[in-house]
């Protein structure tokens, strides 16, 4: 048991989630005004209800990636969570400072499978705090740790997955109507920021600490 725990030592990281829970319930749950992150563009994007398996595939993506990376590759592991964890703090601060919603989703007549599930996500997630979004944010960060991954970096099959299933997730928050394209630009652009402080710049010398280790 002592050897497991030790083996498994860097699930303390797991802890972040005492601060973004309560953070991020508790900006759903102010009532002030919201900026409408609503543009043209938006307009133009169809709702289509099929993108809702995309959309709720994020979490399986999402929970799939770290747990592969968190049996297998620690500095991976690392590298993956410090990515997925800064941004979804920027995310949040953003969020506190300016609120922002997408209140723009269609009313649900049909009754199909996808069409129930939308309906679902509506009732569970309200269109706040939405700008930039978290749900394409994370699925950036996945793609990018299993492409980088050292078990994968020889396999065009696992870069074509993760980059189709970043994009599909991305698409599916537009066209399901949760968020705007701007929610969207603005997380790619994050993305791109942590990726070069993270991946390429290393600035919190994680393949050094985690070597010490």
């Amino acid at each position: 048991m002592k050897n497991l725990l030790y083996r498994y030592r860097h699930a303390w990281v797991f802890t972040y989630f005492i601060l973004y829970l309560p953070w991020y319930f508790g900006l759903q749950l102010r009532d002030i005004s919201f900026h409408d992150v609503y543009t043209s563009i938006d307009a133009c994007i169809p709702f289509v209800s099929w993108f809702i398996y995309p959309y709720i595939y994020w979490f399986l993506f999402v929970a799939g990636t770290i747990a592969y990376l968190f049996f297998t590759h620690r500095r991976d592991f690392y590298k993956c969570v410090a990515f997925l964890f800064i941004g979804m703090t920027i995310c949040l601060i953003i969020f506190t400072i300016y609120p922002t919603s997408f209140d723009h989703r269609p009313v649900i007549e049909q009754n199909s499978l996808s069409m129930n599930l939308v309906q679902f996500i509506y009732h569970a997630d309200k269109s706040q705090n939405v700008f930039p979004s978290i749900h394409v944010y994370n699925s950036i960060g996945c793609a990018l740790a299993l492409i980088l991954c050292p078990d994968f970096k020889q396999s065009k099959g696992i870069k074509i997955f993760a980059s189709v299933s970043a994009i599909m997730i991305t698409l599916s928050t537009m066209f399901i109507k949760q968020h705007s394209i701007l929610d969207a630009v603005a997380a790619i652009l994050l993305a791109i920021i942590l990726y070069i402080l993270i991946y390429k710049k290393d600035i919190f010398q994680i393949e050094k600490r985690v070597s010490l280790k």
